[in-house]
């Protein structure tokens, strides 16, 4: 009994580490990207530091979702526990769509303003490609501490992570076009990447909303 316990909380440590190291992470990577995205004149490079801006703030939940999950978990209350983890899921899905949304609202407003467009900075580039890198590596192991936990918030935060890798190559991409003389690719690239944003929220949420409804019905069917 006390084996299965020690079990246990070796899990929940391990989720939590892992969800702390999603912290300092991002926020490295959100005051890098929104520091040199501004110096350099990058509105991807921005966007892309605004999402991981959300994602500290996810990183938030997850944490509180972590600790509420585990007293449920001493108190012998897992179908609390699921339900910790559905409400941080929707709640992380709504800070998604709301950044996306925003991000895609200021990019167009921008790209309205092409005439005053500016050229990137290959600095720009650098820390976008490092973002990249960095965000893979955090998806990688955050995937492989939610298997070994069983943890589904840990699961959304990791394809959270793998979106932002994504959109961090977006970005790279609009930031070459800008330097190669396509000034408007760079907030074409912003553009894209809060529709990305919001997407993601948007099947995250959906997820959510499905497994709330689908685990009434699995468990009266287990008994």
């Amino acid at each position: 009994m006390s084996s299965t316990s020690e079990h246990g909380r070796e899990k929940q440590d391990a989720a939590f580490k892992a969800a702390q190291v999603s912290v300092l992470l991002n926020a490295a990577l959100m005051t890098m990207q929104i520091v040199i995205g501004w110096l350099a004149y990058s509105d991807g490079l921005l966007a892309d530091g605004v999402h991981t801006l959300a994602d500290l703030a996810a990183d938030g939940m997850v944490l509180a979702v972590l600790r509420l999950s585990a007293t449920a978990v001493h108190r012998s209350a897992r179908d609390s526990c699921d339900r910790y983890e559905t409400i941080g899921s929707l709640l992380i899905s709504f800070l998604l769509i709301a950044t996306g949304m925003e991000t895609l609202w200021s990019s167009l407003g921008h790209v309205a303003n092409e005439a005053n467009a500016s050229s990137v900075h290959a600095s720009a580039l650098v820390v976008a490609v490092f973002v990249i890198v960095a965000k893979e590596a955090l998806f990688r192991y955050i995937m492989s501490v939610a298997k070994r936990t069983r943890s589904t918030i840990l699961v959304a935060s990791a394809w959270h992570a793998r979106s932002d890798a994504i959109s961090a190559l977006i970005a790279a991409v609009g930031i070459l076009g800008s330097m190669a003389g396509l000034a408007i690719s760079d907030r074409l690239a912003a553009a894209v990447i809060g529709i990305m944003i919001a997407r993601m929220g948007f099947n995250l949420g959906r997820k959510a909303f499905k497994d709330s409804f689908d685990r009434p019905a699995s468990e009266t069917a287990g008994q």
